[in-house]
């Protein structure tokens, strides 16, 4: 049973933060996943609830030195402050005040709040990661999300990735089995993996946390179109540049898959 304890306050909303690095959604692209889809639609819709002044869900904050920092919410957190920047006012917000008595569960309360808004798979790496950091075992976490011990491992292989590729995951130019099965291919060494990588997709190495694009790719070509195509409103595109053929990758069966 967690001992803690929830309550409803009122707050200026000029105290409320985000904690950079703590949404695990925001691993190895940073503030880029605000910018993907469906994450960046729902800022939208968020941000015209505040306008409007529909009811939105609470956001789930901890108190620390005077500032309210958000633990579930952050997709909310954004669309209010876009909704402030465009005019709207909103001295106060209503936030639900969460006191855990240890860190693993405070954690753990962003993560359930993701599960509705689903993470990439490179966040939930990390996300589980930093839960077994804090303590928590991979069966625990198997019983918390109803996932099988195996399955929970699998996620975390994912670290075992180099960052360039992790990356591409996140920004939806690659699918994890792809990766999985590129890094398989060059059994899991990383420097022919960025060196097979960077023959097909020139400029990977040099792949900001600030921008989905890749010298090399048009951007029409990106799987989930980079944020000046998503701003135009144009339609998005599937990526024609990034695949197994193109790659000249094998598929490779589901349990050697699991070899990573």
């Amino acid at each position: 049973m967690n001992n803690s304890k929830h309550t409803v306050i009122e707050v200026d909303t000029n105290l409320v933060e985000i904690e950079k690095g703590f949404n695990p959604r925001e691993a190895v692209i940073g503030d880029l996943c605000y910018e993907q889809e469906p994450v960046k639609s729902m800022i939208v819709s968020i941000k015209q609830a505040f306008k409007e002044g529909r009811q939105v869900d609470m956001i789930k904050v901890v108190k620390r030195k005077g500032k309210y920092l958000v633990r579930q919410g952050h997709t909310r957190f954004h669309g209010l402050k876009l909704a402030i920047s465009e005019g709207a006012n909103i001295p106060k917000l209503s936030v639900i005040l969460i006191d855990y008595k240890n860190e693993i569960e405070e954690y753990l309360e962003n993560l359930d709040g993701n599960r509705s808004n689903g993470l990439n798979p490179v966040g939930q790496a990390h996300a589980l990661a930093h839960a077994v950091s804090l303590g928590y075992s991979v069966e625990e976490l198997a019983m918390r999300y109803q996932r099988s011990t195996t399955a929970i491992r699998n996620m975390l292989k994912i670290l075992d990735m180099p960052l360039e590729l992790q990356r591409l995951i996140s920004l939806n130019l690659i699918k994890k089995t792809l990766a999985i099965e590129i890094m398989l291919k060059y059994s899991n060494d990383h420097k022919m993996v960025l060196k097979h990588i960077e023959g097909f997709l020139p400029g990977v190495k040099n792949i900001e946390t600030t921008t989905s694009k890749i010298v090399g790719i048009p951007e029409h070509n990106a799987a989930g179109a980079g944020p000046d195509t998503l701003n135009k409103g144009g339609p998005e595109k599937k990526n024609s540049a990034v695949t197994r053929k193109t790659l000249g990758i094998k598929r490779l069966s589901h349990k050697k898959t699991e070899r990573l």
